[in-house]
């Protein structure tokens, strides 16, 4: 009987049969140094490491002419002249293009005070260079202590609030604070229910007093605002916040008073009228700023989009905003049904470009009008949309969607230089690096810590949540969480000493560079021949969206800076720490991937760890996968991209399936497998391996022969603390990342950040 394994040969099974690649680019991503490192990042012209340094592209089985994609965005021959140049809005003359856009206060810790780490947020943002910054809706109005947020309903609490804003002012930033409202909107009907929408269904629909008094409400908060020194305020029109609800035709449908939907005016009047009311009350110098949806589109019911706005609808809009006194405009998109890809573009291109996260994809040349832009991965979506509406008025406008200036330089500031737009609003590029303004100024721009669109930072109202914070700045987030109780700079050591890293991943990177950052004198060893861990699984496995590979780039980078001795192809143990003699050390050397045993398994001959996976040509054309965390996942999707069958064994509830994945993009993920035809056994259970796959039993009673080429061990990683154990039997020891507790990239560049900190 011929054998699995010679049928494969003879069928001329090879390289480029797995992954989609050709062996070059295989070699070139999984196999280069033993899954050791990422790509090496490139030089630029002026010598700094580009964003160019990402893994090869993964040719995949479901590659159509919808949505192709065009890496060029990502060129820097820029000096960043436009970005840096001053504009006004209202009043006021803004050192620079770069605005915060209002997010994210709800990652800070909240109280009767201001507290510390809001302050050391947003201050850091202000010293970072950053023109303008916008706060969210993050103030009690109301005075109300049960809110939990910070008050600012008396003088007395503006006095206290004004001593933030006049330090922002002081880095020669302008700030502004937001407001959005209530749980109310136009109309009873168009209500949304969907995995991932704050469902409208339990609003309520404002009467035409109500209105009136809503209005009144929020001019109150703006005089408070103005009191406690702030520049102005972002009308919150976006998305589908009340404002929005009077704007759209997919909202605003039963009203016959004259917030209607019988005319523009009629549907702009809830704002034009606030936004006179409020230069009333709050005088000419106070920037008021409309924050609104540019164009929509329902994707919750893909195609049922004949009554969602269009860009010509709201340039109309913004000429109706501009006379009744508004300074400036900050365009939007709102995705019906998916609450966060309204500022989110990026997260439309999980997986595919175009994924809507309910199975079906969008077409960027026909839907949402043709405007937006879906061929940069995410980036600049709404450029060509603000730019139309920009040409209705004469008021600044800028937009959201992925405006960031390290990943897409020339794109961006050429688009400044050329008027179709007047700045970029971005909260993540800040929030991973609030000095991303300073650095690009001073041509530093591969010292910035890149955001990786992973979306960690936004869980939302999803259940089980992993840890709202950054994949690379550890503290946000965690702050207000508990896990780090500093979000400050690192403070210097007082007592420096000589610090032993041991393990060159991503907590072992973090670890080392802070700690040298602090005065520390670090030595880094990797025992394979290249830094980055499993980062470079991950960017192999998951390719280019998330900029894993830039991730790397940054960290090694960093390394330079804070002047670390790195050391690889070391491995080392108790002996080599007693020789070296560290006065402390600190274990980053990763976790074991617990190995699997069914019966039949070494007999069948089809069993593989998914890091063995990874350069195997005997994988076959159907993928059984063991687990259902996120390494599990990520190669399924990687898996089906090549038009493989896959199937996967989770040994958890439906509830909690990957739930290691931020919210938002595990959702989108799992409706993408079940799209391309996987299928999930929840609550299952291995049994027996034959030749021809595997016999489990699932959570239904039964036993199920599963057909399959390939067995891929995707179990977590559990912890290894050998040689932390080893360590501390010698000297001062820590223990970070994998070995201590397996978990993401995310969780571990944390734990490096808080141990060394603590060193």
């Amino acid at each position: 009987m011929q054998s699995l394994k010679e049928k494969r040969n003879r069928e001329g099974m090879s390289r480029r049969s797995f992954l989609g690649l050709g062996t070059a680019a295989a070699v070139g991503t999984f196999a280069m140094a033993g899954l050791g490192g990422c790509a090496p990042a490139s030089q630029t012209a002026n010598g700094n490491a580009g964003s160019s340094a990402k893994a090869e592209p993964v040719e995949t089985y479901f590659a159509t002419a919808v949505n192709p994609q065009d890496d060029s965005y990502t060129a820097y021959t820029t000096d960043y002249s436009n970005l840096f140049s001053p504009f006004k809005i209202g009043p006021y003359e803004v050192k620079n293009r770069i605005v915060k856009s209002g997010a994210t206060s709800r990652t800070v810790i909240t109280g009767p005070e201001l507290s510390q780490s809001f302050k050391d947020y947003y201050g850091q943002i202000a010293e970072g260079g950053t023109g303008f910054i916008w706060i969210d809706q993050f103030f009690d109005f109301t005075g109300k202590a049960q809110t939990g947020n910070t008050p600012l309903a008396t003088d007395e609490d503006a006095a206290k609030v004004k001593e933030f804003t006049d330090y922002v002012h002081s880095q020669g930033a302008f700030i502004g604070g937001q407001i959005w409202g209530l749980w109310s909107q136009s109309s009873c009907d168009g209500a949304i229910t969907a995995p991932y929408e704050n469902t409208l269904a339990t609003r309520v629909m404002l009467s035409t007093e109500e209105v009136h008094a809503f209005q009144q409400t929020m001019i109150n908060r703006c005089i408070m605002l103005k009191k406690a020194g702030f520049d102005g305020v972002d009308i919150n029109a976006g998305c589908d916040h009340t404002f929005a609800t009077f704007l759209s035709r997919h909202w605003n449908t039963q009203r016959d008073d004259e917030y209607g939907p019988q005319s523009f005016e009629n549907r702009a009047r809830i704002l034009t009228e606030l936004i006179a009311g409020i230069k009333e009350a709050c005088g000419k110098d106070f920037v008021v700023q409309v924050l609104y949806n540019g164009i929509e589109e329902n994707v919750e019911r893909l195609g049922e989009s004949d009554d969602c706005m269009t860009v010509e609808e709201a340039a109309i809009f913004a000429k109706l905003f501009e006379e009744a006194g508004a300074d400036s405009l900050q365009i939007r998109l709102c995705t019906i049904g998916y609450h966060a890809a309204s500022f989110f573009t990026d997260v439309f291109h999980v997986c595919e470009p175009g994924n809507t996260g309910y199975g079906t994809q969008l077409n960027y040349d026909r839907h949402l009008g043709g405007k937006v832009i879906g061929k940069y991965d995410g980036a600049c979506a709404l450029l060509d949309v603000a730019a139309e509406i920009k040409k209705a008025v004469s008021i600044p406008v800028g937009t959201v969607g992925v405006m960031d200036p390290r990943l897409a330089p020339d794109l961006i500031d050429n688009a400044l230089g050329e008027g179709k737009i007047d700045f970029v609003a971005m909260t993540r590029p800040l929030m991973c690096d609030p000095d991303l303004p300073v650095k690009l100024q001073e041509g530093r721009r591969d010292e910035v810590a890149p955001c990786n669109h992973c979306l960690t930072c936004l869980q939302a109202v999803l259940p089980h949540p992993v840890t709202v914070g950054c994949r690379c700045n550890a503290v946000f987030g965690r702050v207000r969480d508990g896990e780090i109780d500093y979000s400050g700079r690192p403070e210097p050591a007082e007592d420096k000493k000589r610090v032993m890293v041991i393990g060159g991943g991503p907590s072992g990177m973090e670890a080392a560079r802070i700690a040298a950052s602090r005065g520390h004198e670090v030595t880094l060893y990797e025992s394979s021949s290249s830094l980055n861990g499993l980062m470079t699984f991950a960017s192999a496995v998951k390719g280019p969206h998330e900029k894993i590979a830039d991730f790397c780039s940054y960290l090694q980078r960093q390394l330079e800076v804070t002047g670390v001795t790195v050391v690889t192809g070391k491995t080392v143990d108790k002996e080599f720490i007693q020789s070296e003699n560290p006065d402390a050390v600190i274990v980053a050397t990763g976790g074991v991937r617990p190995s699997v045993t069914i019966k039949g398994a070494e007999e069948s001959g089809i069993m593989f760890d998914v890091k063995e996976a990874a350069t195997s040509q005997e994988l076959g054309e159907s993928i059984i996968i063991l687990g259902d965390n996120h390494h599990a996942i990520d190669f399924a999707i990687n898996m089906a991209k090549q038009g493989k069958a896959v199937t996967i064994v989770s040994p958890r509830t439906e509830e909690f399936f990957d739930v290691e994945h931020p919210s938002w993009v595990r959702y989108s993920m799992k409706a993408w497998l079940e799209s391309k035809g996987t299928r999930i056994y929840y609550e299952a259970a291995p049994i027996e391996m034959t030749e021809t796959g595997l016999t489990i039993s699932t959570s239904f009673g039964t036993e199920v022969a599963v057909e399959g080429t390939a067995v891929v061990n995707c179990a977590m990683l559990e912890g290894d603390s050998s040689l932390y154990d080893d360590a501390a039997s010698i000297t001062e020891a820590y223990m970070v990342g994998d070995c201590a507790v397996p978990s993401t990239i995310a969780e571990a560049v944390s734990s490096g950040n808080k141990v060394a900190r603590t060193v």
